[in-house]
């Protein structure tokens, strides 16, 4: 028992430490001119239902290039399709499939009203 109530002695100083390292350590990133990196943006509607898979993407459907201009929507951009040596496909790469992965609805995200929706 002593052993816990010694634990929830430090607990609060370790918390404070650990706080204080990381207003240390924003602080220089921001001396130095580091950005911060970019996020992905939000999808603004609902994605329940949407299959996400290496052979089938829904998102695709209003979002790929293709696609993009007829559906009046913004089209996935060239990193989803860019490897890294440079090289363009046609296809979307591998680690871009699962597009909820990096990609999160936003806080008031309503489904589409219906599949019609979808071009």
């Amino acid at each position: 028992m002593a052993r816990f109530r010694s634990f929830f002695r430090i607990f609060p100083v370790v918390a404070l430490a650990a706080a204080l390292l990381a207003l240390i350590a924003s602080g220089a990133a921001a001396e130095t001119g580091e950005a911060p990196a970019p996020k992905p943006p939000l999808v603004p509607h609902a994605l329940a239902g949407y299959k996400m898979s290496p052979t089938v993407n829904d998102c695709l459907t209003c979002h790929g290039p293709a696609t993009a201009a007829k559906a009046a929507t913004k089209a996935a951009s060239d990193a989803h399709f860019v490897h890294r040596d440079g090289a363009r496909i046609d296809k979307l790469l591998a680690t871009r499939v699962y597009c909820n992965q990096c990609h999160l609805p936003a806080p008031d995200a309503k489904p589409l009203a219906a599949t019609g929706d979808r071009p």
